[in-house]
């Protein structure tokens, strides 16, 4: 089992990386039984995530995420 924080962010850092990119950041951590679960912050969305602490298998799920503007502006005539 999983005890200290540190430990906890290293194991989910490298699943997450793989999933969202190497500029994903972990916001939370927290344990769960056996599982690891939290919030981070992916280029252009949130996304919540559960990692299976034994079989380092990693559930992403998008909470929230940032779209281009499709507006566009009045011409002035």
């Amino acid at each position: 089992m999983l005890t200290s924080i540190d430990t906890l962010l290293e194991r989910v850092t490298g699943p997450l990386g793989v999933s969202c990119g190497p500029e994903a950041k972990v916001l939370t951590a927290e344990m769960h039984g056996e599982e690891v679960r939290g919030l981070a912050i992916c280029p252009g969305k949130v996304v919540r995530y559960v990692l299976a602490a034994q079989a380092s298998d990693l559930r992403t799920a998008d909470l929230l995420t940032l779209m281009q503007g499709s507006r566009h502006t009045a011409q002035k005539e």
